[in-house]
């Protein structure tokens, strides 16, 4: 017979009444949301501690309740990592593949730039022939020949005059005047040269446009030299202007620069300044001049040659006027003739004057001749000055 409490209830059926009575009371504590979270959790979140543990072991990583590794990293199976992969994988097209293609139009920029680049080449070529031209309007190859015939042991000096006169005279506009001075001992040739150069440019361009000034003829000693400086300045401006109407380069050749007096070099470095007008840029002087003639001298029988001679020539010209402090002016050292020079001055003319050029006869005149001895060498004091009174008396 079952058991019965003191009001007649069995004691299971009681019993059961108080199990439910709690479950309901249980169940009554958690809201549907929550129920509905605890779901969430146990659908994704919870797994088999054998799966768990297989997916450990095989990556080597030990893996935390909140889906990452021990180094901080997130499980590459987690829902994150996925979502995160996902979305990348939305953003990002195939390499080979582009989303718009280029339309087939032609550039219309590039027919301009091959007629820029036609120009260009033309402009170019007519420069450089319009440099040769200037060139052979001159005919510089010639002078170059005639000098080097005509001039003895001068060939440095030549060099360089001709190297200053190519570069010159290739084109017409310049920013400063050009200025050669050409300083030397007595004999060596520096009248000669002149005359020289002013009948070669005399036969390439107009005649009045090449001046060949004497200081000893053009401005004596008795003359004032303010006068004298007032005519130079006013032929200058002349033939200038006369060369700017025609459109060439005129030459001034001064001859005798070592008489000229203070007034005349104060207009040469007038007209030798930047700070002018064109038509006064587009001019040659050429200076010839036996100032510094100790320097060069003494320099040469140091160093048998006038390379390095222009320092202590220009030093010493400065002293006399600054004209030659100048950066426009070039200076151009002529080097002492050697003994074989002179007998070339003696060959040459005796065969001017008609007289039969025997080597014995000529080698005792020049024999007749002072010379500096100096590393084996003999250069001649007077040059080819005495050659030609010699010549006369035979």
């Amino acid at each position: 017979m079952a058991d019965t409490d003191c009001e007649g209830v069995p004691m299971d059926a009681q019993v059961e009444r108080e199990r439910e009575e709690e479950a309901s009371q249980r169940n009554s504590l958690f809201s549907p949301q929550l129920k509905a979270m605890i779901r969430i959790k146990k659908k994704y979140l919870k797994r088999p501690k054998a799966d768990r543990g297989s997916n450990s072991g095989r990556l080597g990583h030990s893996t935390s309740p909140d889906n990452t590794i021990s180094d901080g990293t997130l499980h590459p199976k987690s829902p994150q990592t996925k979502k995160f992969k996902r979305r990348n994988t939305r953003v990002l097209f195939p390499n080979d593949t582009l989303m718009f293609k280029p339309k087939n139009e032609s550039n219309q920029a590039k027919p301009f730039l091959i007629l820029f680049s036609v120009i260009a080449f033309v402009q170019v070529y007519n420069a450089i022939e319009n440099l040769d031209d200037h060139v052979l309007k001159y005919d510089l190859e010639g002078l170059e020949r005639m000098l080097h015939r005509e001039m003895f042991g001068q060939h440095e000096a030549l060099d360089e005059l001709m190297d200053h006169l190519n570069d010159y005279l290739s084109t017409y506009a310049h920013q400063q005047p050009l200025a050669l001075s050409l300083h030397g001992a007595s004999g060596v040739g520096k009248s000669h040269l002149g005359r020289l150069l002013a009948r070669h440019f005399r036969s390439m361009v107009d005649d009045k446009l090449v001046v060949q000034y004497f200081a000893k003829h053009h401005c004596p000693l008795q003359k004032e030299a303010q006068q004298c400086a007032s005519e130079l300045a006013k032929r200058i401006v002349d033939v200038v202007t006369r060369a700017e109407e025609e459109e060439q380069i005129p030459f001034f050749i001064l001859d005798g620069v070592e008489l000229m007096q203070p007034p005349l070099l104060d207009v040469l470095q007038t007209f030798l300044e930047s700070d002018q007008t064109n038509e006064f840029l587009n001019v040659v002087y050429i200076f010839l001049s036996s100032l510094g003639q100790r320097e060069i001298t003494a320099h040469i029988l140091q160093n048998a040659s006038t390379t390095g001679a222009k320092k202590p020539l220009r030093n010493a010209l400065s002293l006399i006027h600054p004209l030659w402090m100048q950066s426009a002016v070039e200076l151009i050292p002529l080097s002492l003739l050697e003994r074989e020079h002179v007998i070339q001055c003696f060959l040459e003319e005796m065969t001017l004057e008609g007289f039969y050029p025997d080597q014995t006869h000529v080698e005792r005149l020049a024999d007749e001749l002072a010379y500096h001895r100096a590393a084996g060498r003999q250069y001649a004091k007077t040059g080819c000055k005495q050659v030609v009174g010699k010549v006369n008396l035979l």
